[in-house]
């Protein structure tokens, strides 16, 4: 037994615009891959915000220590107190990153280690005080009150220094 196959001319045409696609795809795929371009997965997640280098080169230029930068805290977002009964607080956003000794990669695993800690902190911090308050203070003051606070949690280093990437109120 014979199969025969009656393809109409309409349908010849959309196998060869199919098969153009499947060809067209598959070339692009092979030229990206050859030409080491391609970074498969590499949107997956959005990169943590990192100080850049100058910012860190110009503070190892003031101080006598040198300094490396844990990011891995990320952004954090909270509520502050409310201002009266009827409010609910107001959001912040803020991305810290702490300085700590470089080459220090016990006391930076301690900092992975209490990073939930830490981001509670921060937290804490700003949902302590109102919008108005949190103005009203020095963002010198704010950092060396949870620096100090962080700090107290540390058993094996103490962080030198916070730096906000991000400290934005949402109304």
């Amino acid at each position: 037994m014979k199969l025969k196959f009656n393809f109409s001319k309409s349908d010849i045409v959309l196998f060869s615009i199919i098969g153009a696609l499947v060809l067209i795809i598959l070339f692009g795929t092979v030229i990206g891959l050859a030409s080491r371009k391609a970074a498969p997965g590499k949107n997956l997640r959005d990169a943590d915000p990192n100080p850049t280098p100058r910012e860190i080169e110009n503070l190892n230029k003031k101080l006598d220590d040198k300094i490396a930068a844990y990011t891995g805290l990320g952004t954090i977002r909270c509520i502050t107190a409310p201002e009266n009964e009827e409010d609910i607080g107001t959001a912040v956003v803020i991305t810290p990153w702490l300085s700590y000794p470089e080459g220090d990669t016990v006391f930076f695993e301690e900092l992975a280690r209490k990073r939930l800690i830490i981001t509670g902190i921060f937290t804490s911090y700003f949902g302590a005080y109102t919008k108005v308050e949190l103005l009203s203070r020095t963002e010198d003051k704010i950092k060396q009150d949870i620096l100090e606070q962080i700090n107290e949690q540390m058993s094996l280093g103490k962080i030198s220094g916070i730096y906000l990437t991000d400290y934005i109120f949402i109304e």
